[in-house]
């Protein structure tokens, strides 16, 4: 409980205390990591995952108001203010505490849609060249980037093969890795997990395919948002689909003549606010999906685009291919 009548009465004291509580945080801090020997920028935030405050004090607060009920409640109140003001403040706080020393690790914003389709495919082996091919064909621009030094470029005459020495950042960036839409990873665990921490944290790459190695790696990769391909688990799941929804399957994997699907952004300002139902889609041409904010909406003849929009659609080569016009700058 609290008393707001109370709490007026009380909200300078509180406000009061608050700040002799920070400022002798923040004296601690530079004197404690002085003596200790931090580096100075540990000595300057160490106070800030400190301010967060709760439990204990509320729990000693309602023991002091039962314990004297002349003047608990006022006290109660106060302690309250106090912590309340602490806990407003301390999270921010300490978030920002964490990107100063880099263990934020937050998805960058990422640059926007450039208007080129392109992929990086980590590692040279006989999948690898099968994909880059394959995205070719529906207009991808793909390079695949090796470690191997015994690699013939001249032997590959239709693929962009880059060669490195490591993967680092410096690497990343000079196989253009901030400006590309989708990074495939077909080597190690280690080094494929190394390659989308560095594309999360640094280029908001849109979509992170990684190729699991081993099962017990899946939870490092979810949780950067990989898309994850199990070796051991993806060929049962394809042939369950193509069981139980053939049609779908086989739509989505464009097994059908002419067929295909494809994801677009909607970047065109003239079709932001117009409803499904308006835009005079070509008849073989069927929206799977909309993707708005990260998050799949449940579409309607009258739901209406808004720009960053991804649509899902299937339908005839010649069809996507104009409706991606369409829909972009």
């Amino acid at each position: 409980s609290l008393s707001v009548a109370a709490l007026l009465d009380v909200w300078s004291i509180a406000f009061f205390l608050f700040g002799v509580r920070l400022v002798t945080m923040v004296m601690g801090s530079l004197l404690g990591g002085y003596i200790a020997g931090d580096p100075v920028l540990f000595g300057k935030i160490g106070w800030m995952p400190s301010i967060t405050q709760a439990g204990v004090g509320l729990g000693l607060a309602t023991v002091v108001a039962q314990t004297f009920p002349e003047w608990g409640s006022s006290f109660v109140t106060l302690i309250i203010a106090v912590i309340f003001l602490n806990q407003m403040a301390g999270p921010p706080l300490f978030k920002w505490s964490l990107k100063l020393v880099g263990e934020g690790h937050e998805r960058a914003s990422g640059d926007s849609y450039d208007g080129n389709r392109d992929a990086i495919i980590f590692g040279f082996e006989s999948q690898s060249i099968a994909l880059a091919r394959q995205l070719q064909e529906h207009t991808w621009i793909v390079k695949i980037i090796t470690l191997k030094k015994d690699i013939e470029e001249e032997d590959y005459p239709d693929l962009d093969i880059r060669k490195i020495d490591e993967v680092n950042l410096q690497a990343m960036e000079e196989i253009e890795a901030p400006a590309t839409e989708a990074i495939v990873a077909l080597l190690t665990d280690d080094e494929n997990l190394k390659i989308c921490e560095m594309a999360y944290e640094n280029f908001g790459t849109k979509d992170l395919v990684v190729r699991l190695n081993h099962r017990y790696n899946f939870d490092n990769f979810h949780k950067l948002g990989c898309l994850i391909v199990d070796p051991s688990t993806a060929m049962v799941s394809l042939m369950d689909h193509l069981v139980r929804s053939p049609q779908a399957a086989t739509l989505l994997l464009g097994m059908q003549a002419d067929q295909d699907s494809l994801d677009v952004e909607i970047a065109n300002r003239n079709l932001h606010g117009i409803p499904l139902r308006d835009l005079r889609l070509p008849p073989d041409i069927i929206i799977l999906s909309i993707k708005r904010g990260g998050q799949m909406i449940i579409s309607h003849g009258y739901t209406r685009l808004r720009l960053g929009d991804i649509l899902t659609i299937v339908g005839k080569e010649k069809s996507l291919n104009e409706l991606s016009l369409r829909f972009g700058k």
